[in-house]
């Protein structure tokens, strides 16, 4: 293979397989090792039938382009991958297949192409990013909204301890009301002048490390709250380290974390999953790509609405008595930030998941 060819597989977002004539791997480039999650050192010389073991759809491609020697276009198959674990979902990818002939048309084997289903561009990150008409809306009402309410206490205050006929108590109590108020007041400033903050320069951190503190801390608040939360973890110790702002990222995930518990009933289960993403992958420039990590958070409480889906990340927007809507905002901002993506699916009744992707440090990859 030439130089300029070998260059061309390696910086295609398309994972691309080539099969010799009895089926058996010869070549991979990164993008279908991403995508696999496995090396091409590792994967290089087995069939496609056992590569393909629980994908039945993706074996009957490679079968139909070496045996029948046709080609196969645009077949959205699910993918099963040995460590994917069987309860995850299959990996929704287009497959496509052509057969490989010498020059005299006698069948040398198979090119398989793949991509994944979902892959975002930096467009469309940028544009989830941005704040729309209906969110600045929310966040000007949700600002005079939060600010008005204490300013009402504090103006009710006031007048009550310049009453002359307030007692000393009654005095006293007013000053609390006012303090408590004032504080109300700041916390919610600190809150957005930290959402206008520039964005920092990002540096690389391990993942696991700070997983595990945010469980420990949320363990104990849960148990604090009375409730009887399973944390169940699945983390591959030498994942890559990811790029982002390590405290900002820390605040992001307790905060989801703690939607969880409060969303879970008096007993319930906290799954956090920790792998490389394959269906999110940008190009740098010169071929290089960046790749990505998924953290997913998911619980088995109530779930939440599609309404509130819609409006999950609208300032301001919350579901709850004494929660002031901005703590998915703040972690939106904290993950997307750094050129990363936050996501949420939910049903009704059955839970929510939410998904984090994080920038990979450049250069490193599971």
């Amino acid at each position: 293979m030439s130089d300029l060819h070998q260059q061309v597989l390696e910086s295609v977002n398309t994972g691309i397989l080539v099969f010799d004539g009895d089926g058996k791997l010869v070549y991979m480039n990164p993008a279908a090792e991403e995508i696999l999650q496995g090396s091409e050192q590792s994967l290089k010389g087995r069939h496609y039938r056992t590569l393909f073991r629980g994908s039945p759809s993706a074996v009957r491609i490679a079968r139909k382009a070496l045996a029948e020697n046709a080609a196969v276009t645009g077949f959205d198959v699910g993918l099963r991958l040995p460590n994917r674990g069987p309860e995850m979902p299959p990996l929704s990818v287009i497959i496509g297949a052509s057969p490989l002939s010498w020059p005299g048309g006698e069948l040398r084997g198979a090119v398989l192409s793949m991509k994944p289903s979902e892959i975002l561009t930096m467009v469309e990150r940028e544009e989830q990013a941005a704040l729309s008409a209906e969110e600045m809306q929310m966040l000007a009402y949700g600002i005079a909204h939060e600010i008005k309410n204490p300013l009402g206490g504090i103006l009710g205050a006031a007048q009550w301890i310049l009453r002359r006929e307030a007692s000393e108590s009654e005095r006293g109590e007013g000053i609390r009301l006012i303090r408590r108020e004032a504080e109300r007041i700041n916390g919610l400033v600190e809150k957005m002048l930290e959402m206008g903050k520039p964005a920092r320069n990002p540096r690389p951190f391990a993942l696991l490390a700070l997983l595990l503190e945010a469980e420990e801390l949320l363990k104990a608040e849960a148990r604090a709250q009375g409730k009887e939360i399973a944390f169940e973890r699945h983390v591959d110790p030498s994942l890559p380290d990811v790029l982002g702002h390590p405290d900002a990222i820390f605040r992001a995930i307790v905060n989801i974390i703690k939607n969880g518990i409060e969303a879970i009933g008096k007993k319930g289960t906290i799954r956090i999953d920790g792998r490389m993403n394959v269906n999110f992958r940008v190009s740098r420039g010169r071929g290089r790509k960046r790749s990505f990590l998924d953290v997913i958070i998911a619980d088995d409480g109530s779930g939440m609405s599609e309404e509130d889906i819609r409006k999950a990340f609208l300032p301001f927007y919350t579901t709850k008595p004494k929660g002031t809507g901005l703590g998915l905002v703040m972690a939106r901002q904290a993950v997307t930030r750094n050129g990363g993506k936050l996501e949420i699916k939910s049903v009704r009744g059955a839970g929510t998941t939410v998904k984090i992707s994080l920038p990979v440090e450049p250069g490193k990859k599971a």
